[in-house]
């Protein structure tokens, strides 16, 4: 596993500077070029421009174009009861106001290490970076907490500093709970990682077009489990 140099902010400054780009050329909200993919989804709500740059100030990220392009179109949906098998991004995609950082869960940080160190054609650069500047800010926390006069100790939840580190990965679906699955955009790269972590096992999907082409598969080789599903539900 790479060394983590945990001594040194100078990267967590220069990443709280400004935001996070993929490229000069990211910027804007494809829109849907009257190929039909809007009419196919009259009847999902879509994110708005307005609120595609809330999301962006509140978590100081861009999104990719991709995913601007996806949810201005449909806003995914929320979770079907326990989670569903198929791993459909029609089903999985979960609204953008439930969307949230990896590292807010206490649990994150020691997560994402486990998996990258057992994942390692996940370990890209930009989750190094992440991991590295989050650990940073962590270890801060606590030496201070450890030194301060107040007797309620460390928490995340309450390390402002911590949460000021701009994330790189988003959780922005959920699949089955019994597996604890969870959809992870990296933010910087646009890839999509299928995050299993009742067994620390992390997929990459890729992008969010292949997650359809997975999804197609699954629903294919799944059809009669998803008709006899369709049809409870209505």
């Amino acid at each position: 596993m790479t060394t983590l140099n945990v001594d040194n902010n100078n990267s967590i400054a220069s990443r709280t500077r400004s935001k996070r780009k993929i490229n000069a050329s990211d910027q804007g909200v494809q829109q849907s070029n009257g190929n039909g993919m809007t009419d196919r989804n009259t009847n999902q709500k879509r994110v708005s421009e307005g609120r595609i740059k809330q999301i962006e100030s509140k978590l100081n990220i861009s999104l990719p174009t991709e995913i601007r392009a996806v949810i201005s179109i449909h806003d995914g949906r929320n979770k079907i009861d326990y989670g569903l098998s198929h791993r459909l991004a029609t089903t999985d995609l979960l609204p953008v106001s439930q969307w949230r950082p990896y590292e807010t869960k206490n649990e994150g940080c020691e997560l994402l290490l486990e998996c990258l160190v057992a994942e390692k054609t996940c370990a890209t650069a930009e989750l190094r970076d992440d991991v590295r500047d989050h650990l940073i800010a962590y270890i801060n926390g606590i030496k201070q907490a450890s030194t301060s006069k107040r007797k309620t100790g460390y928490s995340i939840a309450n390390d402002e500093v911590f949460h000021v580190v701009p994330c790189e990965l988003l959780i922005i679906g959920e699949g089955m709970d019994d597996y604890t699955e969870q959809y992870l955009l990296s933010v910087r790269t646009s890839r999509i990682y299928l995050g299993i972590h009742n067994i620390l096992e992390w997929t990459l999907i890729g992008t969010f077009g292949d997650w359809i082409d997975m999804g197609i598969g699954n629903a294919i080789r799944d059809k009669t489990d998803i008709k006899q599903l369709h049809n409870d539900l209505n």
